[in-house]
């Protein structure tokens, strides 16, 4: 078997440039201060993290977990069912549910959310369509609130909480279940003893590829919460592209990464923990 030592020479080099080299810079500017007029100092300082815990940040850090997190629980609690189907469906069926999972995103991720703002408006098409069935006197308020940023959180990052709970199902030996219910149990206690466990690997992960991207939107708040829900990614962008604080928006930007590497490390550990218990 041959071996390509430049393939992985080349992708340590492109992993060290694009990825870690943008990181340490990001975590070297959020240490740095800026003063009043505007100038950056090369100084050591740890204000720009302790001003993120400002009663002001935090509460907006505090609904952007809590939107993140209702979100992400809606998406495994649809995403759960789908994944089941399409790990349980053969053949052009099969293929036609991933076709179906993944059409949206033949289109521009910018595209999508203008849709939903199409759709979500007070004169748009579900506000019509209710009307027009007697079932609303008057608009439903959905675009530019919470809850018009919640259903496109949903809409857009599903796909990413599907496939690895997929790709974990297709994995389950179906004699699993089958031993469950010769043994005796119902459909719920196969569920919840024998399927849910074995693919709980693919639910966390495919819970994190989702929940820590939502920390860090930016497009879907800004368009369908409008100028009333301001979330974390919003003030992250606001400080770098507006109020020209890129020491600060770089500290927002380094507590972001310091949950994911913290998310990770825990995913990693559990899973090393699980290993350890079935081996």
């Amino acid at each position: 078997m041959k071996r390509y030592p430049g393939t992985a020479w080349f992708f340590f080099g492109w992993l060290v440039i694009l990825t870690l080299l943008p990181f340490a810079l990001i975590l070297g500017m959020s240490v740095m201060e800026r003063t009043i007029q505007g100038t950056i100092h090369f100084t050591f300082t740890l204000e720009n993290y302790l001003r993120c815990f400002h009663w002001l940040y935090a509460k907006v850090f505090g609904k952007t977990v809590l939107v993140a997190a209702t979100a992400t629980f809606s998406c495994l609690l649809i995403g759960f069912p789908v994944a089941y189907h399409l790990a349980r469906s053969t053949g052009a069926r099969r293929q036609v549910g991933l076709v179906l999972l993944f059409i949206p995103f033949w289109t521009n991720f910018i595209l999508r959310v203008h849709a939903m703002v199409s759709l979500f408006g007070n004169h748009g098409l579900l506000n019509h369509m209710l009307l027009e069935l007697g079932l609303i006197e008057e608009p439903i308020q959905i675009l530019y609130t919470r809850t018009g940023v919640y259903f496109g959180l949903i809409y857009n990052y599903l796909p990413f909480l599907v496939i690895p709970i997929f790709s974990a199902l297709e994995k389950l030996d179906p004699s699993f279940r089958e031993a469950a219910m010769d043994l005796g149990a119902n459909r719920s206690q196969t569920f919840w003893r024998v399927t849910l466990p074995n693919v709980r690997e693919g639910v966390v992960v495919g819970s994190l590829f989702v929940f820590i991207p939502m920390l860090g939107e930016y497009v879907i708040p800004d368009l369908l919460g409008g100028a009333k829900e301001v979330f974390l990614g919003n003030v992250m962008v606001s400080q770098f592209f507006t109020m020209q604080d890129w020491p600060f928006g770089a500290a927002i930007a380094g507590l972001l990464s310091l949950i994911l590497l913290v998310a990770l490390f825990m995913q990693t550990r559990w899973q090393r923990r699980v290993q350890g218990v079935l081996a």
